[in-house]
């Protein structure tokens, strides 16, 4: 991991040994063009920057600490943000699975990345309503309703008004997350 603050800054390297730099010995570091680029930005703003470099062992580790069963799926009509905003609400606006949200597993990280599993039940949600301007985004939750926001992310396929009746299924492995790449 690669730490970069506001000059003069101290550096951790991956290493870890920590130097402490001035401004001509952190320009003199950085030789690829758009990282240098944003810590001249940053310079600019009066702003830190953080670069981090994760090895896909490490990603794996990150992804084994997240459950991987207990949790539920949503969707959403606009960006949920980082609170699970706009969320298309069981019962108002899909048949609910459970009493609210459907379930979703996921398989073990591998490459830094996760997928739900074959094992999991494909995510359907029975539109009730009319969804004019598609679904473009899904989240998770710890609950069926209510429950802790973990994650997002933007959906494929979904633009455009879906009507009433229609089914929206998500199979595997229709939802990935990506830790390191």
């Amino acid at each position: 991991m690669h730490i970069l603050g506001q000059p003069p800054t101290k550096l951790a390297t991956a290493s870890l040994d920590i130097a402490t730099l001035n401004r001509a010995g952190l320009r003199q570091l950085i030789r690829d063009p758009k990282i240098k680029g944003m810590a001249e930005l940053a310079e600019f703003l009066d702003a830190e920057m953080a670069l981090t470099y994760m090895t896909a062992a490490v990603a794996n580790a990150m992804c084994a600490c997240i459950t991987t069963t207990g949790l539920f799926m949503s969707i959403h009509s606009a960006t949920p943000g980082i609170t699970g905003a706009s969320e298309l609400v069981p019962t108002t606006n899909y048949t609910p699975v459970s009493g609210g949200r459907p379930p979703i597993a996921w398989t073990s990280a591998s490459s830094g990345a996760f997928t739900n599993s074959a094992s999991g039940s494909p995510q359907t949600f029975a539109m009730v309503t009319t969804t004019a301007g598609g679904i473009p985004y899904f989240g998770i939750w710890t609950a069926n309703s209510s429950g802790t926001w973990i994650i997002g992310g933007t959906t494929t396929g979904l633009s455009g008004s879906i009507p009433s009746g229609a089914n929206v299924t998500f199979t595997t492995p229709a939802v990935a997350f990506t830790i390191a790449g």
